[in-house]
C-alpha cells in the first residue's frame, strides 16, 4: 500500500472544496482512498490531500488527465500540484 501526499494552493478553500467533492468518482476510479483533506492552519488556501492506493500508476495517470486539469482550473487551483508517493 502506497501513501500519496498532494498539495497545492487554491484561490478560496470553500469554493475549491465543492469541485473537489463533486469529482470524487475520478479518485475512486483511480483506486484512491482518501485519508485526510484540508487547508493548513495558518493558510487554509494551501490544501493538502492524503490518500492510500494499491496502484500508484493509476494515480499518476489521473494526475496527468487533461480533463482533471480543466476541473482544477475551474476550482481555482492557483499553483501547480506537488506530490510525493511513499511506498
Amino acid at each position: 500500500m502506497a501513501t500519496i501526499i498532494l498539495n497545492h494552493k487554491v484561490a478560496e478553500y470553500k469554493s475549491w472544496k465543492v469541485y473537489y467533492d463533486n469529482d470524487r468518482s475520478r479518485r475512486q476510479k483511480a483506486g484512491l482512498r482518501e485519508l485526510k483533506v484540508g487547508g493548513k492552519t495558518d493558510d487554509p488556501n494551501h490544501v493538502y490531500m492524503i490518500f492510500e492506493t494499491e496502484d500508484p500508476e493509476s494515480f499518476r495517470k489521473m494526475a496527468n488527465d487533461p480533463e482533471l486539469a480543466e476541473v482544477m482550473k475551474k476550482a481555482g487551483v492557483v499553483s501547480p500540484p506537488e506530490f510525493v508517493i511513499l511506498p
